[in-house]
């Protein structure tokens, strides 16, 4: 088998592998939901981009590079502050709980 093939199939090891724990590291529900929707679209939109990598030309492929990093960093950090949000929010009405059975 060529290179590319066993680095392709790493990638999609390691893409199932770290779906899988991010599911597992929830805590709520909703957090739980929204980790699979984000898993989802993720797994879409890179199967998009493979796709398109296979079909368009060696420049347009050079030129795509740009704006796809930027994208997925930005993706990235939008999800993760997502996580973030749906933690805080769980986190507050616990607290809010606490304190009303504390007086």
């Amino acid at each position: 088998m060529k290179f590319e093939t066993y680095l392709l199939l790493g990638v999609i090891l390691y893409g199932v592998w770290r779906t899988n724990r991010s599911v597992q590291r929830c805590q709520t529900a909703q957090e739980r939901f929204f980790a699979v929707r984000a898993s989802v679209f993720v797994w879409f939109v890179g199967i998009l981009l493979v796709v398109a990598f296979l079909f368009l030309p060696n420049k347009v492929r050079a030129v795509l590079l740009i704006p796809i990093f930027l994208g997925a960093v930005s993706l990235a950090r939008f999800l993760h502050e997502a996580r973030a949000r749906l933690r805080r929010g769980t986190e507050e009405r616990v607290d809010l709980e606490r304190m009303k059975r504390v007086n």
